[in-house]
């Protein structure tokens, strides 16, 4: 079983709660005048992007210092 990567995973949540947050204050003009598909895009696409980021381009996890020297791998390989 692979390893998650807590950072990235909370980095990602924390997106999610602050864009939706946004969306519905700041920008709730904004909301009506687009198309129902891209308010999921603006929220979703950098959670995926966040994902990529720290699991195969950095390969860094805060919380697990560990997580670059296994690889992805799991605690038993």
């Amino acid at each position: 079983m692979r390893e998650l990567n807590k950072t990235s995973m909370l980095l990602g949540l924390l997106w999610v709660v602050i864009s939706f947050t946004l969306v519905r204050t700041v920008l709730e003009e904004w909301l009506y005048t687009v198309s129902p598909a891209v308010i999921p895009l603006i929220i979703i696409t950098p959670v995926i992007l966040i994902r990529i980021l720290f699991d195969y381009i950095l390969k860094y996890d805060f919380f697990n210092k560990d997580y670059k020297k296994s690889g992805r791998q799991g605690p038993n390989r």
